[in-house]
């Protein structure tokens, strides 16, 4: 069956848009809706057609609904003319190019050598990095925490300055 009306979520689906983007146009009229009254306010009701004529939406699989395409054509979903060869080459395609990533990963790993001194020399680079990494990393929050700091002084003083000026006089009032 077609529903005539569809919730948010399903109108964004069809358009390929977001939430968002449906609940913009709703707001600037642009599609035709209606509110179904729930216990916590309304929900929006789209009308299926102003989607798809409003987002140009071709594909006869959302015009026409899912259920009804799938009843006609006794299972198959439908595609345009040609389409079913290009989706046949593309997946001849992804089995050759994963037949050659394989081929070229075993040839890399057969010429690719390490030596120990290579790992060493790898090793101690690395340590020196994490060092480094750690001794800025103590520098940073350093600096952060004088900053912090000095915020807070300033913010006293602005406090201070803020406050009302008494004459010596009105301390004991």
């Amino acid at each position: 069956m077609i529903k005539e009306f569809i919730t948010i979520h399903e109108a964004a689906e069809i358009s390929g848009k977001s939430v968002q983007t449906i609940r913009r146009a709703l707001k600037t009229k642009k599609i035709k809706f209606r509110k179904k009254g729930t216990a916590q306010g309304f929900n929006y009701l789209i009308s299926r057609n102003s989607i798809l004529d409003f987002y140009k939406v071709k594909n006869s699989f959302m015009r026409h609904g899912a259920d009804e395409v799938l009843n006609e054509n006794q299972g198959k979903i439908p595609f345009e003319a040609g389409e079913a060869d290009a989706i046949k080459n593309d997946v001849r395609n992804g089995v050759k190019n994963e037949k050659l990533i394989e081929e070229a990963s075993v040839k890399a790993s057969e010429s690719f050598s390490v030596s120990t001194e290579d790992f060493k020399n790898f090793t101690k680079t690395l340590e020196r990095m994490v060092t480094q990494h750690s001794e800025e990393r103590q520098n940073f929050l350093r600096l952060v925490n004088t900053l912090q700091e000095k915020i807070f002084v300033l913010e006293n003083q602005m406090n201070l300055l803020q406050s009302p000026k008494r004459r010596w006089y009105q301390l004991w009032k």
